[in-house]
């Protein structure tokens, strides 16, 4: 699994940052929070210190790096593009 997406289904970054990453066939994997589900979230938000879904992770073998949100992450594959 290359990227992990912390999300909510009516999310539209969500929603943006899945599209993104399943028209470049990119490995990945969405996890989707209920309104159940707000407290965990928010546990993972805050140990983040970030405040907003998506919250996404790229992986590299045993290597998890943060990488933000959906700007983020269209930023860091036209970096990964370019190089």
């Amino acid at each position: 699994m290359r990227y992990v997406v912390f999300a909510k289904e009516a999310c539209p970054y969500c929603v943006s940052a899945r599209e993104l990453l399943e028209s470049r066939k990119e490995e990945h994997k969405i996890i989707n929070f209920s309104p159940e589900q707000e407290e965990v979230l928010n546990e993972i938000k805050n140990a983040c210190d970030w405040k907003t879904v998506p919250m996404i992770f790229c992986r590299e073998g045993d290597n998890i790096q943060f990488i933000g949100g959906y700007t983020d992450l269209v930023k860091c594959m036209d970096h990964v593009e370019e190089g």
